[in-house]
């Protein structure tokens, strides 16, 4: 059947109010089954849903988040609305004190601590930071880097006021800053809260003050004296105080007195009484050109714990300004034709000297005068000889002037000249000296009337030294006899073999050796044989080029070393008749640590003839 089928009579029964085909229905089997009555006696019976219960880790992570979500809005709260109880920004410190402080002095210092916040403060601690060099108000030699005073509690909306002295030591005009910390803690936290501020005070006065007593102008190269004093301004006394000076370039020190407690820039002043004086005088000489500016610093302050040359806390401070000037008279001491501070000789050398002065003013200088002063015994006074001067054997000084030589009684401006000189020094058979010396010292003296007519001296002075180097040799010898067992013919015999022992020493005179070696060269028909006494003497031999070296070391002045070692030669038919050399160009090398110079000694070959003890018995035969 079609789907219009069905359609039209479905469209007609709705029409006519019956079908015309009636439908067949089935018949459905009765079943029978108990049925509870119930619902007809509780027809109003209200139906409630079942819950799942939830299981204890649901419950612990919801209450979890409950916690936080509280929490979070409790603090954003008391954030935002001012009232954290626990910022350190609540509580106030307030330091009050004078701006400005003469050094020496006692400062005060009121705090005001003030607790804002809403939970005390328990366990509080002062604590005050107080600059380098402050000192205790009740025993100024204690040294106050800090204090800490403990507070206890302090309430919600508590002021604690405390009241803290010291005295300040600090240069004029710098500033001196203080702070002062609050540390404290709260009820059931371990940590500690700090609250701080700081104080800053201007020095309006210096403790000390340094003056220094000197001239405006130096003559190169010339002596001067300065004085240099440090006074107290402090009304305490000013406990163990140092003094150091700064020296500019070209600047050579020369003496002080009192002596330098460290170095050549460093006094101790001692403890110095309110309103005392301490002083010293500083002697040296400046070195530079015609106009040059050399400025020279001092500072005061007391010594720091430990050291002689270091300021805790500087107190004072000046500057002195020189400037050099080129001397009036002028004067240059030059020998072995050399202008130089030391000059390095051997005892009993010839030595020759030249003064060379020159008349820098523009104006003519009279009665030039020159002196020359030797200082050392090892100076040979016999042969001390100035042309055109007298020398006085006994101060050792040589003299020119217009006695000696006319032509210093007048100089022009602009003129020079020369005086010259020679001298030797003990030669080695004239007794022993360590570390020998002489010292030169020439002074140059002219007179010139001065821009108020009236005489005037001009001087200038040079110095130098004379080194007298040690005298290193190296004593060789050859024999048959030592330590070791030779053989062989004597005398030698040609085609042959013959053993020798060479015995050297290494002997110092004057001074300290450093890194000492000997060396020799063996020639090629002489065969080492590795026979050394005493062991480990620092031998050894290098088979290219025959060469022997002894490695000595250091050698103490007046001290010497000796090594032993053997040798064969076997002379050739060539050398029938003569004495071959054994041992060749023998020289000994070392480091003069007086005159920081190295040295070097030659020593005469070793020949068969050498260990002669009769005549012909080094003569190769045949």
């Amino acid at each position: 059947m079609s789907e219009n089928d069905a359609l039209e009579r479905l469209s007609k029964k709705l029409d006519g109010g019956k079908t015309a085909d009636p439908l067949r229905r089935s018949e459905l089997r009765r079943q029978s089954a108990p049925v509870s009555r119930e619902w007809e006696m509780a027809p109003q019976r209200t139906i409630v849903a079942r819950v799942r219960s939830m299981n204890p880790l649901e419950l612990v992570f919801g209450g979890s988040i409950a916690f936080f979500v509280i929490a979070l809005v409790v603090s954003g709260l008391l954030f935002f609305g001012g009232n954290n109880t626990i910022s350190t920004k609540n509580v106030d410190v307030a330091v009050n004190g004078p701006t400005e402080i003469g050094a020496g002095a006692t400062l005060p210092l009121n705090i005001v601590i003030t607790n804002r916040n809403a939970v005390p403060m328990e366990l509080a601690d002062l604590v005050v930071e107080f600059p380098p060099g402050t000192r205790s108000d009740t025993d100024v030699s204690v040294n106050l880097p800090r204090t800490r005073q403990s507070i206890g509690t302090i309430q919600p909306g508590e002021s604690i006021n405390r009241t803290i002295r010291a005295v300040m030591f600090a240069a004029a005009g710098s500033d001196v800053v203080v702070k002062v910390s609050v540390e404290y803690r709260i009820a059931s936290s371990n940590a500690v809260f700090v609250s701080d501020a700081t104080y800053t005070a201007k020095i309006n006065q210096a403790p000390a003050s340094i003056t220094v007593d000197a001239l405006k102008e130096a003559v190169s190269g010339q002596d001067v004296t300065f004085k240099v004093s440090v006074t107290s301004n402090s009304p305490l006394p000013l406990k163990d105080m140092l003094l150091l000076a700064t020296y500019p370039p070209g600047f050579t020190f020369t003496s002080a007195s009192p002596v330098p407690v460290a170095g050549s820039a460093a006094w101790g002043l001692g403890d110095i009484e309110p309103g005392g004086t301490r002083s010293i005088s500083v002697t040296g000489h400046f070195v530079g050109e015609d106009g040059d500016q050399k400025v020279m610093q001092f500072s005061a302050g007391n010594k720091q714990s430990g050291t002689d040359a270091a300021i805790a806390a500087p107190l004072a401070a000046t500057d002195m300004t020189l400037t050099v000037t080129k001397p009036f008279v002028s004067v240059a001491l030059a020998l072995g034709g050399e202008v130089t501070a030391e000059h390095t000789v051997q005892r009993g050398d010839d030595i020759r000297g030249d003064i060379r002065w020159t008349n820098n003013l523009p104006v003519a200088v009279q009665n030039l005068e020159i002196e020359l002063s030797f200082k050392g015994q090892i100076l040979d006074r016999t042969t001390v000889s100035p042309q055109r001067g007298f020398f006085r054997s006994v101060d050792q000084t040589a003299l020119w002037n217009t006695e000696t030589d006319p032509r210093l009684s007048t100089i022009g401006p602009g003129e020079s000249g020369v005086a010259s000189f020679s001298f030797k020094t003990l030669p080695q058979s004239q007794g022993t000296f360590r570390n020998p010396a002489l010292d030169l010292t020439v002074t140059v003296r002219a007179r010139r009337l001065s821009e108020s007519n009236v005489p005037d001296t001009v001087s200038s002075s040079a110095t130098a030294q004379v080194l007298v180097s040690t005298d290193l040799s190296l004593l060789s010898s050859l024999s048959r006899s030592g330590p070791f067992t030779n053989t062989g013919p004597v005398p030698p015999k040609a085609d042959t073999e013959t053993t020798y022992t060479v015995s050297w020493t290494a002997a110092n005179t004057a001074n300290a050796v450093a890194d000492a070696s000997a060396s020799a060269v063996l020639p090629t028909y002489v065969r080492w044989k590795n026979a050394v006494s005493p062991d480990g003497s620092g031998i050894t031999f290098n088979p290219v080029g025959g060469i022997v070296t002894w490695d000595i070391g250091d050698i103490a002045a007046g001290a010497s070393k000796t090594v032993m070692f053997q040798v064969a030669i076997t002379p050739s038919v060539s050398q029938v008749g003569s004495a071959p050399t054994v041992v060749g160009d023998e020289r000994v090398y070392g480091f003069d640590r007086f005159t920081r110079g190295k040295i070097e000694n030659t020593t005469p070959s070793l020949t068969t003839a050498s260990a002669s003890v009769s005549q012909g018995s080094g003569t190769v035969v045949p």
